[in-house]
This record gives C-alpha cells, sequence and structure tokens, in this order.
C-alpha cells in the first residue's frame, strides 16, 4: 500500500510540474534590447527571436529599454522574475561597463547568466574614399610620422568604439587624437567630409558605406578575413596580433533561472542562427554565428569583462556622472 501512495504521490508530482513548463511555454517568451530599433542588437534579436516563433510556435517579444548606455536594461533584467521568460540581448557593451563605472546596479558576476551567444562581427577600420592612405602600413606611417596630427572619430566617450580604437592605438604604437561625437552618425558624416581621419566601426555599420564606395577599410579585427568583407586583410595579416577583438551579440537571464529553461533558450536559439535564410542574412551584415555552449560562453563574457576593464583603466577612460 505505502509503494502505491508513492507511486501516486510521484506521478501528481510529474503530472504538476509538466502542466507548469506548459503553462510557461504558452506564456510569452521577452527579451529586452539596450539599444534602439534599427541598430545591430536590435536587429539580430528581432531576427533570432521570429525564427523561433516560427519553430516553435511561441510568442517571443522584443522590448526595447533604451538609456545609460544599456545599464538600464541590463538592471532590469537583472532584477526580473527568474521563470525563464524574460530575458536580455548582452554584447561587447555589457562587457566594457565594470570599466567605466565602479559601482553598477547588478553584479556583472553574479546576477546575469551568460546563456547563448548568438553571433560575432568583427570591427573594420576605415578611412574617407579620398583618404592619402591605401593601406594600414601607409596610415600607420603617417601617424607615427606626425604624432598626434591624426584623429579618430567616435560615438563618445566611453562608447565601444572609443574603447576599440583605444587599444588599436596602443597595440599599433601610435599617437592618434581622439574626436568624440554623439554617435556614430555624426562620426560617420565627420570621416566623409575629411573633419576625421579614421574610425574604426561595427561591420554592420560600416558595410553600406563600405559597399557604396564612400569608404575604405584597411583592416578587420578578426583573426581569419570576414565573408562580407573576403579583400581586406585581418590584424595578424597587418602586424598586430594582439589586436583580434570582436563585437557579438547573445543573451542573459537572471540569475535563479532554472536549467532545464536555460538549455531550452540554448537549443533554440542555436536553431534559429542554424536556418539557412537566418544564417545567410547574418553572413550578409558580417555576423557570423557562434557555437559556443553556455558554459564556454559565460566564460567568454568573463574574459572579456577583464580584458576591457584592464583597457580602460590603462588608458585612463571613464564617463563622469
Amino acid at each position: 500500500m505505502r509503494l502505491i501512495i508513492l507511486a501516486a504521490y510521484l506521478l501528481i508530482s510529474v503530472l504538476s510540474w509538466s502542466s507548469a513548463q506548459a503553462q510557461s511555454s504558452a506564456r510569452p517568451m521577452r527579451i529586452i534590447v539596450p539599444f534602439a530599433v534599427g541598430g545591430a542588437s536590435d536587429t539580430y534579436t528581432r531576427l533570432v527571436a521570429q525564427k523561433i516563433t516560427e519553430q516553435t510556435g511561441r510568442t517571443v517579444i522584443v522590448e526595447n529599454k533604451t538609456g545609460a548606455g544599456g545599464r538600464i536594461a541590463f538592471d532590469y533584467v537583472a532584477h526580473a522574475p527568474a521563470d525563464g521568460l524574460t530575458v536580455g540581448l548582452i554584447d561587447a557593451t555589457y562587457a566594457m561597463l565594470p570599466g567605466l563605472f565602479p559601482t553598477l546596479p547588478w553584479d556583472i558576476n553574479t546576477d546575469l547568466i551568460p546563456v547563448v551567444m548568438i553571433a560575432q562581427t568583427p570591427f573594420v577600420l576605415v578611412v574617407g574614399a579620398q583618404a592619402p592612405f591605401a593601406n594600414f602600413a601607409e596610415l600607420a606611417l603617417a601617424a607615427q610620422s606626425r604624432p598626434g596630427i591624426l584623429n579618430y572619430g567616435s560615438a563618445g566617450v566611453g562608447s565601444v568604439n572609443h574603447i576599440v580604437t583605444e587599444r588599436f592605438r596602443s597595440n599599433a604604437k601610435i599617437d592618434i587624437t581622439h574626436i568624440p561625437y554623439k554617435g556614430m552618425s555624426e562620426a560617420s558624416v565627420a570621416l566623409l567630409s575629411g573633419n576625421v581621419d579614421l574610425i574604426i566601426a561595427a561591420s554592420p555599420t560600416a558595410l553600406g558605406q563600405i559597399k557604396s564606395g564612400k569608404v575604405r577599410p584597411l583592416l578587420v579585427t578578426t583573426a581569419t578575413r570576414s565573408p562580407a568583407l573576403p579583400e581586406v586583410p585581418t590584424v595578424i595579416e597587418v602586424g598586430l596580433p594582439n589586436f583580434v577583438v570582436t563585437n557579438w551579440f547573445g543573451f542573459a537571464v537572471p540569475a535563479g533561472t532554472s536549467q532545464q529553461s536555460i538549455e531550452q533558450l540554448h537549443t533554440d536559439v542555436m536553431r534559429a542562427v542554424s536556418a539557412p535564410d537566418v544564417k545567410e542574412k547574418l553572413l550578409l551584415q558580417g555576423a557570423e554565428i557562434s557555437h559556443f555552449s553556455t558554459k564556454e560562453f559565460a566564460q567568454f563574457v568573463k574574459d572579456e569583462t577583464l580584458l576591457w576593464t584592464s583597457v580602460t583603466h590603462a588608458n585612463g577612460i571613464k564617463i563622469e556622472p
């Protein structure tokens, strides 16, 4: 009799758990994007969200919570219920914040769990189409012969491309002057008008102007050539092997989210980005899908955070409150 009662109890427990999981799966999942509609983070997120819906039938809602360089959205997700229904888009910006701010309203090491990387994209060093530099060697020679005369534009102090370019400047051992703007649109206009000499931009940002011939790419920051820019040499080819960096995009969930929810999210995203149509759209923007496990992605984010914290501190980069 005792065994029968125990078996009945276990059956009820399993059925209750299955019912709870089904109800959870039936509820919409929200993905919080820290940046405005139309940017790479938003575009990649919506591409994946749509494909997950197509493949699973599950409703996935993308919400943009902008402001404070992503901190508003990251804080929101970190303090959301750990029920597997709230997911946050994280990117290179996320790993740079601890180096820019002495304190954050969430703990990057414990409050958000990196789950899955969507893709990585190279940064591209570009100069104006009329610039006198045909390649990186000519640019480096000009910068070394006239310290501080050449300048570069960024999306502002503490922006991703500001921090990346400071690492480039250090690795290339050149002295170039930083000109901050209010965003990449303004910085790009400055490059086209000749007010700045170079920009290091994420490939999705730069590709349109490269294809139209308005700017000239001198290198990509990845170890291998980008399928979207196969004619452009890598940092390794031009002699900067320590400047291999990427812009990356992935999803994280609040601490305490169940292992099953984490595994399901990883499976759904990997299946979505592996779909031929999604893969093709990503490649056209210079993005390559990642095959990191959750553990590998978490370690990657940790390593990125250490790297960019050291870069910001070494170069005295900070955002005044």
